[in-house]
């Protein structure tokens, strides 16, 4: 996922699909839980704080170990991460229509529908 190594992002996937603020053991428990060979609780406390530098989580204190939870839900991040990539673009239109392109047919169908969703853009031409 985006600039994160693969265990970064199987952490952020692991965050994003529970309920509230986690603990480390809790996001090592579940990683561990579907892993052949089980991570060190060290080596996801490391990750987790490596995420909480880059600003990908935060961390509050509770009790006598940290607590940790996204800065942003997945939807928000992903749509962030896209505004980022296509402002890289020599021609946002062009790249757009490249996007649009490669869109499966229920994909073009939510693309449509939360285009018809935005408000509409002020008529500026006095009619």
């Amino acid at each position: 996922m985006w600039n994160l190594g693969s265990l970064e992002a199987e952490v952020m996937d692991r965050i994003w699909a529970g309920d509230g603020p986690v603990t480390v053991r809790d996001v090592a428990e579940e990683i561990n839980s579907a892993r052949p060979q089980p991570l060190a609780y060290t080596t996801v406390m490391t990750t987790m704080y490596k995420l909480f530098r880059k600003g990908w989580l935060d961390r509050s204190k509770s009790g006598k170990q940290y607590v940790y939870a996204p800065v942003e839900a997945r939807d928000a991040c992903v749509a962030r991460l896209m505004t980022q990539v296509l402002g890289k673009s020599t021609d946002p239109e062009v790249a757009l229509l490249h996007f649009v392109e490669g869109l499966g047919s229920e994909r073009s169908t939510a693309l449509r529908s939360a285009l018809h969703q935005l408000p509409a853009e002020d008529d500026d031409s006095g009619t």
